[in-house]
């Protein structure tokens, strides 16, 4: 499920705005009368709007400007007092009356980050960038003391073996840093452990990237979005991983989560457990996976990687598997219990 990249996409891509201040601006000083047009009064409410609202629009602290018909009046929006103060000093001097308007002290709007947008420190859900593919940073992890990401072992330049593949964040050609390495993916297995004849094996579809030195990364903490199963991928607060799943079997019917840079957040009920799952038009068959259906589209191609949990309430979330695969339809999805990502990863901590 992983997503073939285009170097097109990267015109879509936001930058992330950050520009959040504490400190309140100096007062908006005098402003000319005669740097300002005059409204006349015959004019009206529609006239005045049109006038008055590039104006404030341009005004230190200006936050919006809207034509409310219902409430026949014009409503300015500021960041603070001082703002306000400027704002109704420039509508008087225009000719506005002052019962035709009124200024309200707003908070500043900015543009929300995405699960596909640069990301730092970097958390879990957020996508990735390899080679020509695009999948979802699973969860940041210590791993024998070295600041870690876990993510799929097919989003790698090949399957099962270390390349060293690098990866960048959202994309190389949004940032050309080099995030992270591939330092571990096992090599599937053949004959053993239950493997079906002519096929390839492993119990996790997992693999470890390591942080450069530079990379800043928030472990046990994955992105979250305004709810689940509702398409959105902004940002809109986090998750907190306080435990990590020593389990391979889920009860039919448990509900889980995942969070995915394609299909955001979004949950379904288990619906199969510790499954042995062949992919489709591979040799590669996953031991003891667990499935999971949903009522609605649940993944999609990129959310490859994805962190699934158990939500335990208020930001708190058991980490139980990472994501993997699902039904052309997006109403399955499959994934690779935490169990079995320790077993062939070794001893991770996720948690915060």
């Amino acid at each position: 499920m992983r997503m073939r990249y285009s170097t097109l996409a990267s015109a879509s891509v936001l930058a992330v705005l950050l520009a959040a201040c504490s400190d309140i601006p100096d007062p908006v000083g005098p402003i000319p009368s005669g740097a300002l047009p005059r409204v006349s009064p015959q004019g009206g409410l529609s006239q005045w709007f049109a006038t008055a609202s590039p104006v404030v629009l341009a005004m230190p602290g200006a936050v919006f400007a809207d034509h409310d018909e219902a409430g026949n009046r014009l409503v300015f929006g500021a960041e603070h007092a001082a703002a306000a103060n400027g704002i109704r000093a420039a509508a008087a001097r225009m000719g506005i009356p002052e019962s035709a308007f009124e200024v309200r002290v707003v908070a500043p709007i900015h543009q929300l980050a995405t699960l596909r947008d640069r990301i730092r420190p970097t958390v879990g859900g957020i996508q990735i960038h390899f080679f020509q593919f695009l999948c979802t940073l699973g969860f940041n992890a210590d791993v024998g003391g070295q600041r870690s990401f876990i993510t799929n072992s097919h989003c790698t330049q090949r399957q099962g073996g270390v390349e060293d593949t690098e990866y960048f964040q959202p994309l190389s050609t949004v940032d050309g840093t080099v995030i992270a390495v591939e330092v571990d993916d096992p090599e599937y297995f053949r004959g053993t452990s239950g493997c079906p004849r002519g096929r390839i094996c492993r119990f996790s579809d997992a693999s470890r990237a390591l942080y450069n030195g530079t990379t800043p990364s928030a472990q046990g903490v994955l992105a979250r979005t305004s709810g689940p199963n509702n398409g959105s991928l902004e940002i809109t607060g986090s998750f907190n991983v306080t435990s990590q799943s020593t389990e391979t079997e889920f009860d039919n019917g448990t509900e889980v989560n995942k969070i995915g840079r394609t299909t955001g957040w979004t949950q379904g009920d288990v619906v199969a457990s510790c499954a042995t799952v062949n992919v489709a038009q591979t040799n590669i068959t996953q031991l003891c996976q667990t499935l999971v259906q949903g009522a609605s589209r649940i993944v999609g191609a990129g959310d490859s990687g994805s962190p699934v949990f158990l939500h335990k309430g208020g930001p708190n979330v058991e980490l139980i598997g990472i994501l993997w695969g699902g039904s052309a339809s997006g109403q399955l999805l499959v994934f690779s219990p935490f169990a079995n990502i320790i077993r062939e990863l070794g001893p991770i901590n996720a948690t915060q």
